[in-house]
């Protein structure tokens, strides 16, 4: 069975025990714990185990900020590529979990916030340095000393402002009107370009409500002087440069420390990252159940052939633990655990990415594989990019450790690769038409003897495949529907929905290819099967309504839906659209080679550039559109028609790392 049946396990622990025996179950990885009913929990019992959680928390916030202050500086942190490639350090897991003691973790990441301190602080007083040294470089040429505006004597005030130059003559005989000689007033000197002008006063301090009053009735701009300066704006910008140099070598200085210790720190820090969120994920776990004084009670999911994995574990533990193992209760929603066969496993994340199986229905993955293989080659359609993309893939995965869903994405491109390669091969389509467009490749063209179809000379023919395929793997999604009605005992909508359906769309099909003479079968006969379909359509699909005509009525209308059902099947076109796109652009590309190969002296260097860049960019550009499309019509057109996807995904308590890869202890 593709979804794995689960059990629920139910155990009371003692305390004693109960760190060692989460530990042990975390490296069996096979146990999703459940969450237990909060309002019945006694949160005091579990205040020890919380407490705990939040200084993991802190840990790990510290380690967080640790990475993230490091990372521009670390030359040998890895890239998340390379770690997805399984390249990364092997790490035992007593080794880890010395490295990365509470101690140690504390220690380093204090070292690491007392060198962010310092380097924030030189950067926050380079920063405040320029400030004042923009504020300053327009005042460049101003006589008097700063503080006059910031503080002023005993006697006399002043202000820094900007006026607008058309008001500047106005200005001017305002201030000499009002004040006549007790101000002085200056201009800052300004380039012709310059549309307001920088103006500084200085009157007495008895007359600043008169300035102020006389400021307003003018578009001016008032220019703060900070009080930190207070001599004239040359001395004061020379001594502001000379402080910026010092905290720029200060600003290096803290860099290179940073620098010195930031790939040793930062891959300790990785270890610290990893190790604790080993140990949160087992605190989360323990936290899920109910404790009392001396017990702890926990329940958790279980794939059923790892029961007797389970029972191995615990059975030294037999005094200090009792276990109960049972089925699902009706009403209960085990988490959905995928097994499939090789070929269709890695077809299990695309699934999933659609929505999870339910428990207990239809896994739809050991179906939808081979489809999407078969259109994934349809699509993709060159046997030359088929070969070379899966070489390559398989190249990766026999030098690196690829795992997890990585893995299985890598071999669905691989499978589907493969599957573009028959598929070109059949159509005589390698790297375009580059065998019959380069005469050094001519030595190929035995390979034109299995060719069977041509999709860019007879299109009709890779339509009707198309158009075929679909509508068989439409047919089998109505023939899982059914399936599952007649599994859950609902005969009447498996016979009269998926059943009737399924008759009436085969009727009409074999109608149209008796009329073309494709099929040697009477018009009669066909006409018949597909009126059956429409009698029990008509008959059926309007049960649930109230009275015999709303029922005749609604059968009726029920027919109307063929044309949904067309349109699905027309769908399936696609499959040729980018059969034919795939070969067209290669065709193209190959054109260009030829018309520049001839060039004098950069001819060949043409060819080859457009040759491998123009198909580089063709695989990228089809490889995408035919892995988009082919799962378009399984997530459309197919699962639409019976699949289920109410499931929640298994996630068990694991041993999982993001940047070590633990070598021992785990099973």
């Amino acid at each position: 069975m593709a979804i794995t049946d689960m059990r629920k396990v139910r155990m009371a622990v003692h305390k004693s025990i109960v760190d060692e025996l989460i530990d042990k179950i975390q490296k069996l990885g096979c146990c999703q714990f459940i969450e237990a009913d909060r309002e019945s929990v006694d949160e005091k019992s579990i205040a020890s185990t919380k407490s705990r959680l939040s200084r993991v928390d802190d840990l790990l916030g510290e380690v967080r900020f640790a990475l993230r202050f490091l990372e521009p500086f670390a030359t040998e942190k890895g890239s998340g590529i390379a770690r997805a490639m399984g390249d990364m350090p092997s790490v035992g897991l007593s080794e880890l979990a010395e490295m990365a003691s509470e101690e140690r973790l504390s220690k380093i990441c204090a070292e690491v916030r007392e060198k962010e301190r310092v380097l924030s602080d030189a950067r926050a007083g380079m920063s405040r340095v320029r400030g004042f040294i923009s504020q300053l470089r327009p005042l460049v040429g101003l006589p008097f000393a700063l503080d006059l505006y910031s503080k002023g004597t005993e006697g006399i005030a002043g202000s820094l402002f900007t006026i607008p130059k058309e008001q500047l003559s106005a200005f001017r005989s305002g201030v000499i009107s009002a004040f006549g000689e007790m101000v002085d007033l200056y201009v800052l000197p300004t380039g012709e370009k310059d549309l307001t002008a920088t103006v500084s006063l200085l009157y007495p301090r008895e007359s600043e409500q008169q300035v102020q009053d006389l400021l307003t009735g003018y578009s001016v701009t008032r220019i703060d002087v900070p009080q930190q300066l207070s001599g004239v704006v040359s001395d004061e910008l020379a001594l502001l440069e000379r402080e910026f140099d010092e905290m720029d070598a200060a600003e290096r200085a803290a860099e290179a420390d940073i620098v010195e210790i930031a790939n040793d720190v930062y891959r300790r820090c990785q270890c610290f990252s990893d190790y604790w969120g080993i140990r949160k994920a087992q605190l989360e776990s323990l936290i899920s159940g109910d404790q009392t004084e001396q017990i702890v009670l926990l329940s958790f999911w279980i794939p059923h052939v790892r029961v007797h994995d389970f029972e191995k574990l615990v059975a030294s533990y037999e005094s200090l633990i009792d276990v109960v193992v049972t089925e699902p209760e009706c009403g209960e929603n085990p988490p959905i655990l995928l097994r499939n066969v090789g070929w269709a496993s890695p077809v299990e994340p695309l699934t999933t990415m659609y929505g999870t199986p339910t428990y207990g229905a239809f896994d739809p993955t050991a179906v939808v594989a081979p489809f999407f293989y078969l259109f994934f080659g349809m699509c993709f359609g060159d046997a030359g990019y088929g070969l070379l993309i899966s070489s390559f893939l398989l190249f990766l995965m026999l030098r690196k450790r690829v795992t997890g869903t990585l893995r299985k994405f890598f071999m669905i491109l691989i499978i589907g690769n493969l599957s573009a390669l028959v598929f070109g091969a059949l159509t005589f389509s390698w790297f375009g038409d580059a065998i019959t467009s380069f005469p050094f490749l001519r030595f190929l063209m035995p390979l034109k003897s299995l060719q069977i179809l041509s999709p860019m000379t007879d299109p009709m023919t890779m339509l009707y495949i198309s158009l075929t395929l679909g509508f068989i793997q439409i047919l089998v999604g109505l023939s899982i529907a059914m399936y599952e009605n007649l599994r859950r005992g609902d005969k009447v909508a498996a016979f009269c929905d998926q059943g009737g359906w399924m008759v009436f769309l085969v009727g009409l099909v074999l109608v149209g290819l008796s009329k073309t003479g494709v099929l040697p079968i009477s018009i009669r006969m066909s006409s018949f099967v597909a009126l059956v379909g429409a009698v029990v359509l008509i008959a059926t699909q309007g049960r649930g309504k109230a009275g015999v005509f709303a029922k005749l009525f609604s059968g009726l209308m029920s027919l109307y839906n063929v044309t949904g059902y067309l349109g699905d099947v027309l769908s399936y076109s696609r499959l040729l659209a980018l059969g034919l796109g795939s070969a067209a652009v290669g065709m193209v590309i190959n054109l260009l080679v030829n018309l520049v190969k001839d060039m004098p002296y950069v001819g060949i260097v043409l060819a080859v550039l457009i040759f491998v860049l123009g198909h580089l960019f063709s695989i990228a550009v089809n490889i995408l559109g035919a892995f988009i499309h082919s799962l378009r019509l399984q997530y459309v057109e197919f699962f639409g028609k019976f699949y289920e996807a109410n499931g929640e995904d298994f996630t068990p308590l694991c041993v999982s790392t993001q940047y070590v890869k633990v070598s021992e202890g785990v099973e």
